[in-house]
């Protein structure tokens, strides 16, 4: 009985230290801090994406660009042609002027697609912009928050080292099996030991059969079925 008595009395005292603990993790400051910083590193993704379809835009444009410069030859190709030797009949005519308007109607499907991608492009270059104002802003937001939680924590921490030290102060007196016992419960679910109340364990109110009752009051060391937590009386 004195074995969990301690085990006890340590439990009260960690569980101290753990609400402190997590007390920190949700502070309203912090949380600003972890969303900011999400903000920062999704606008950095964004930005680092934009950029990428600009190069693909500004690739794409080039070699439209040179495709509208090799029709242009070919326009020029044929007018020379109809200057040195022009066409002899009504059909060399409709074959040379049929030439000429299928490379007038690539020029031009050309120059509207190259349009649209300086168009997009522009757009894009714009959203890039606001995209980095808003990085920029994030970042001063971001380190006015780090300073503060800083200053929060520094406290917080000075008292959860306090409470931590309390704690660790009785773990001599806690019987090493049943620490790691503990401990092991403890990364499943918080707290890991209760009490035994009213023929219950107290962690989650689940009647206990008359045999297991006994062995608790016996001094046995009893798991509950539902929780999984060790129960004393």
């Amino acid at each position: 009985m004195e074995n969990f008595e301690a085990l006890w009395a340590y439990q009260t005292e960690d569980m101290k230290a753990d609400a402190i603990a997590n007390a920190i993790r949700r502070s309203p400051i912090r949380q600003k801090l972890e969303k900011t910083r999400d903000l920062i590193l999704d606008r950095q993704k964004q930005y680092k994406q934009i950029e990428a379809e600009i190069t693909a835009m500004t690739d794409r444009k080039e070699i439209i660009e040179q495709a509208v410069a090799h029709s242009e030859t070919q326009l020029l190709s044929l007018k020379d042609r109809f200057e040195s030797d022009p066409p002899q009949s009504a059909e060399d005519v409709r074959a040379l002027m049929a030439e000429v308007s299928h490379c007038r109607d690539t020029i031009r499907q050309y120059e509207a697609e190259i349009a649209r991608i300086v168009k997009e492009a522009t757009a894009h270059e714009k959203q890039q912009y606001v995209v980095r104002v808003e990085a920029a802003n994030a970042k001063k937001a971001f380190d006015q928050l780090k300073a503060e939680y800083e200053t929060e924590s520094q406290s917080k921490k000075a008292e959860l080292d306090a409470q931590r030290a309390k704690a660790k102060a009785l773990l001599d007196s806690v019987d090493p099996a049943l620490l790691e016992e503990y401990n092991i419960i403890k990364k499943h679910i918080s707290p890991p030991v209760a009490r035994l109340t009213h023929g219950q364990c107290s962690g989650c109110n689940t009647s206990l059969p008359s045999a297991v009752l006994s062995k608790i009051k016996a001094g046995g060391l009893v798991e509950c079925e539902t929780c999984g937590r060790m129960i004393i009386q």
